[in-house]
C-alpha cells in the first residue's frame, strides 16, 4: 500500500507510451495469472474453458480467455455473461457436474482454472475437464484439496499444474490484452486517489466490487 516500491530494474518492463497507468496496472494480479495459464494449457480458439472463482482476478480470467479465442467459455457465479462467458454455473448448487457435463456433451472441458482457492471448486474443476485435459490454480487455498490418484490423474490422465503470476517473456504479449480487448473497463468497478485508501478497502470487504485502483498522485 506504499507510494513507493523499491525493485530491481530489470523487474520493471517499461510500458508502451500509448497504454495508460490504469490499463497497464491491470497486467499485474487481474490479468497475469490467468494469461499466464491459459499459455501453460494451450488455449485457443478451438478450447472450451471453466473458470471458478469470479472475483477480479476471475473477471480477468474470462477477459484472457475470450482475448485467445475460447471457443466456449463456463464460469461460475454471477454477472459474468455481460463479459463473454457463454454459461453461468454456480458450483455450490446440487447438480453444478452435471450441468457442466451436459454443456460439453458428456465430454468436458479442455481445460479448467480455479481463480477462488475452494476445494470444492478445485474438484469441480478436477470432475468437469476432460480426458487429458490440464486443471490449473491460481486462487489461494488453505484447506487440503482431496485428489484422487487412480481416477483423476492415471485414468483421466489430467495435467494438473498451478500458476503464480506469469514470466516477464509473457510481458508484450499480455500487454495486447490492455490494449486491444474489449473487455477492459469492465475489469475495474471504482478508481479513487490514495488518500481513500480505506474507503477502497471497505469497498472491496463488501465482495460488491471488480478491481479498485489507487492513483498514489492524489
Amino acid at each position: 500500500m506504499a507510494e513507493y516500491i523499491l525493485q530491481l530494474s530489470w523487474m520493471l518492463p517499461r510500458i508502451p507510451a500509448d497504454v495508460s497507468y490504469d490499463r497497464a496496472s491491470l497486467a499485474c494480479c487481474v490479468l497475469g495469472p490467468s494469461f499466464s495459464a491459459f499459455e501453460k494449457m494451450g488455449v485457443d480458439s478451438v478450447s472450451t474453458v471453466l473458470i471458478t472463482g469470479i472475483s477480479p482476478v476471475g473477471f480477468g480470467a474470462i477477459t484472457s480467455a475470450r482475448f485467445r479465442g475460447g471457443r466456449k467459455s463456463m464460469a461460475n457465479g454471477t454477472c459474468t455473461q455481460q463479459m463473454g462467458a457463454d454459461t453461468v454455473v454456480n458450483p455450490f448448487e446440487d447438480g453444478a457436474l452435471e450441468q457442466l457435463m451436459d454443456l460439453t456433451n458428456g465430454i468436458g472441458a479442455d481445460a479448467a482454472l480455479d481463480c477462488s482457492g475452494q476445494v470444492k471448486a478445485h474438484r469441480l474443476c478436477i470432475d468437469a475437464t476432460r480426458r487429458g485435459g490440464k486443471v490449473a490454480f491460481i486462487g489461494q487455498c488453505g484447506e487440503e484439496t482431496p485428489l484422487r490418484v487412480s481416477p483423476d490423474r492415471i485414468a483421466k490422465g489430467l495435467l494438473l499444474m498451478r500458476v503464480w503470476h506469469y514470466n516477464l517473456n509473457l510481458f508484450l504479449s499480455l500487454l495486447k490484452v490492455t490494449q486491444k480487448s474489449p473487455l477492459l473497463d469492465l475489469l475495474v468497478s471504482h478508481t479513487l486517489p490514495m488518500s481513500k485508501i480505506q474507503q477502497a478497502i471497505e469497498i472491496s470487504a463488501s465482495q460488491q466490487s471488480a478491481k479498485i485502483i489507487l492513483h498514489p498522485w492524489e
